[in-house]
């Protein structure tokens, strides 16, 4: 599965909706553009629960742009929200095993030194 970063700026659609329609149309637009960048269907579009919690809390009144994380399969791409965290993981273990290799030659220089 590839996967891709998107960054859609909602707000210039949804200032032209009505308030009571804005989740619906929010959930729509994000079907709708992530369809358009990847070349899949709209009906296999998934978005995550913790995407759709977002819109929910946030995004549907606050229009800020949504950075999301694209999973694109044969025939569906799955929607999850962006987050650093992921991103950094390989990063922060590689971080990791350099301290404990750094731990693990103390010892061993200071039997050396005795």
């Amino acid at each position: 599965m590839a996967e891709r970063i998107l960054t859609l700026n909602m707000r210039r659609y949804l200032v032209t909706q009505p308030r009571s329609k804005r989740l619906n149309k929010a959930v729509k637009y994000i079907r709708e553009r992530v369809s358009h960048y990847t070349k899949i269907k709209q009906d296999n579009v998934k978005l995550s629960k913790e995407l759709n919690t977002l819109i929910f809390k946030k995004y549907a009144r606050t229009m800020v742009p949504l950075k999301l994380n694209v999973k694109i399969g044969t025939d569906t791409a799955d929607v999850f929200p962006f987050s650093e965290k992921k991103q950094q993981a390989p990063a922060q273990k590689e971080t990791a095993k350099k301290d404990e290799k750094a731990k693990k030659q103390e010892p061993a220089a200071q039997k050396q030194q005795k």
